[in-house]
């Protein structure tokens, strides 16, 4: 009997201390503002950027015009308010570094059926030259293989941490240039602490900045953040500061 009382007594004090020990983990998280988050599955590929360079920087478009190809990439929407329009890509980078990203905006044969914004795809076009298009030229015709779900999305109006660097600084010019659009709409971003209220460009200075409002306690200056909130006027509402390592 001895023994059995001893032995409860020494399950009873593990559960307490597991106990103790998830309670802290749960008040830490919600202090320092970190979440469990999906890796976002990106594309590195040195050749898909020199081909979009030699594309729309080195007039080389008429080489490609008319073919049918397979691009892999992350799958996104970007609101365009300025033009009246939804537009979907599938975007990478060059390499690691994220100096360089490259986008192939599509033309979806199947809206309805496309995937969540960050999901991993392989889309199949046709390239032309469209004025409709953002940069001239899209795939048009396309359809998409789903690769890899991406299951961290937020459900918001806009997410911007499911774009690459470039595809963000458009949407925010897009809300920036049309703000009444944009009122009172969710959205998420990406970028690093300019200071308490400002937040810009995850890898470059100079590049944007955008003006924010939280109550919540927003990291140090340089940190990596997502902040989700709402549009109102020319500033971002923030409920959520997410402090993330690089994404």
């Amino acid at each position: 009997m001895k023994r059995l009382i001893i032995l409860l007594t020494v399950i009873a004090i593990f559960l307490v201390l597991a106990a103790c020990a998830d309670s802290g983990s749960a008040q830490t998280d919600a202090e320092t503002g970190q979440s469990d988050l999906q890796a976002l599955p990106t594309v590195l590929d040195q050749n898909e950027y020199v081909l979009y360079q030699n594309i729309f920087y080195n007039n080389m478009a008429d080489d490609y015009i008319g073919q049918t190809v397979t691009k892999e990439g992350t799958f996104t929407r970007l609101t365009d308010a300025i033009n009246g329009r939804t537009r979907y890509y599938v975007w990478g980078y060059m390499d690691a570094t994220k100096c360089c990203d490259w986008q192939w905006e599509f033309v979806p044969t199947d809206p309805d059926s496309l995937p969540a914004n960050g999901s991993l795809v392989k889309m199949t076009g046709t390239i032309a030259r469209d004025e409709a298009a953002m940069d001239g030229i899209w795939f048009t015709d396309a359809s998409v293989e789903l690769v890899t779900a991406y299951t961290s999305g937020s459900n918001c109006n806009v997410d911007m941490t499911t774009m690459d660097s470039t595809l963000e600084r458009v949407q925010l010019q897009n809300m920036q240039c049309k703000p009444g659009d944009f009122k009172g709409q969710t959205l998420r971003i990406y970028g690093r602490v300019l200071n308490p209220t400002t937040i810009q460009h995850p890898y470059y200075d100079n590049v944007w900045t955008q003006p924010f409002s939280t109550e919540a306690e927003v990291p140090a200056i340089g940190t990596m953040v997502i902040l989700t909130g709402s549009w109102q006027g020319d500033t971002i509402q923030v409920g959520r500061v997410e402090a993330t390592a690089d994404y």
